[in-house]
């Protein structure tokens, strides 16, 4: 794009006065905001100089975090967003490779229906793909590395692959960056002109939580998340804030939590809502918590928001060995109120769940619960 040292030579016009002065600069400014040509405002780029390398690090004595998003005491409906530490950014552990196996077969044999992405993203794409590799390169040195010392290749060690991440592009950048993370990704873009809404413009999910990547593609948040109940009152618009406001040098993270009564982690269609719906009624053993880490972060020069899911799938009665956390569990979804339940589908596995729970908990109350309440 050009650079114009005045705004008079573009308007083909002269200069007789500091009120005409004024006046022309307005309208150079209204007629390239119009044709959509005004400078995009300079961000400085992602910094991850400050990351502590690991080059100790062995991914297959790393189990996955125990995350544990739910908590004793009263429903409360929040966006739950904390700070995220730079070094905590893209993590492994040791299902990596198990899961890579399965995205690269869902890539073979259902491409359509785990990435797609709109025209518009492509800029937001490649500068996904390049600060992955920049964070993974610096983080994870042994792992991911340019062959050579070539900067166009990156070189996956953990899954023998090796690939091309420049321009032209041997594969699409969205799906050369899922091949080297444990993360689902999603590209976030704003409305043009007076819609501030955020659009899902770009997405691989291995993951989806009962909906399809090809109809939810496009879709505006609000449209995404109107089934979720109370979200429309509770959290419409401390959301709309939340995007507009973060920052490039702001990146955060929070966790989700839902449960389902079999192990299937490619989830497109809506998960059972009744009885009827399933092959058989469910065991306590067939329960699964599934929980999400999610990150949000700006991109500095296309000004979208990358949004990274990790699923993780945890067997309830693995809690066993973690009393504390069954017990915190067990108070929060007997917290939730009727309409929240329902839509979590509690009413098909909780009679199962609270028979185990009362059989292996036998009365158990944590030390901190009996000190609160006095007992």
């Amino acid at each position: 794009m050009a650079v114009y040292s005045g705004f008079y030579p573009l308007l083909g016009i002269a200069a007789p006065g500091s009120l005409f002065l004024a006046f022309a600069g307005y309208l150079c400014i209204v007629v390239l905001q119009h044709f959509n040509i005004v400078r995009k405002p300079k961000r400085e780029p992602l910094d991850f100089s400050n990351i502590t390398a690991v080059h100790d690090f062995d991914i297959t004595k790393t189990p996955p975090y125990p995350y544990r998003p739910w908590r004793v005491g009263k429903f409360h409906m929040t966006m739950g967003i904390r700070k995220m530490p730079e070094d905590d950014w893209l993590s492994l552990d040791n299902l990596y490779v198990e899961e890579q196996t399965f995205r690269n077969k869902l890539i073979r044999e259902r491409k359509d229906a785990v990435y797609q992405c709109l025209p518009a993203s492509n800029e937001a794409i490649e500068e996904t793909l390049e600060y992955i590799v920049k964070y993974l390169t610096k983080r994870y040195p042994t792992y991911f590395f340019h062959p050579k010392g070539n900067p166009h290749f990156i070189q996956n060690s953990l899954t023998g692959k090796t690939f091309k991440i420049s321009v032209p592009f041997e594969q699409h950048p969205l799906e050369v960056a899922a091949q080297l993370v444990m993360e689902d990704i999603n590209i976030l873009m704003e409305g043009s002109g007076s819609d501030t809404d955020y659009y899902l413009m770009a997405s691989f999910s291995m993951g989806p939580a009962g909906w399809d990547i090809q109809e939810r593609i496009g879709f505006p948040l609000r449209r995404i998340h109107y089934p979720v109940p109370m979200w429309q009152q509770k959290l419409r618009k401390p959301m709309d804030k939340f995007f507009t406001n973060l920052a490039v040098s702001g990146p955060v993270q929070r966790n989700s939590y839902f449960m389902q009564v079999d192990d299937t982690m490619f989830q497109q269609m809506p998960f059972p809502s009744d009885f009827s719906q399933l092959s058989s009624p469910p065991r306590v053993e067939d329960i699964r918590i599934r929980h999400e880490r999610q990150t949000l972060r700006r991109l500095p020069r296309s000004n979208a928001i990358l949004f990274m899911v990790r699923t993780y799938l945890l067997p309830v009665v693995a809690l066993v060995k973690e009393r504390d956390n069954l017990y915190a569990f067990h108070q929060a979804v007997n917290a939730m109120p009727p309409e929240m339940a329902k839509y979590k589908a509690k009413h098909l596995w909780e009679d199962v769940f609270e028979e185990w729970y009362a059989e292996v908990m036998d009365g158990y109350v944590p030390e901190s619960e009996r000190e609160d309440s006095g007992s």
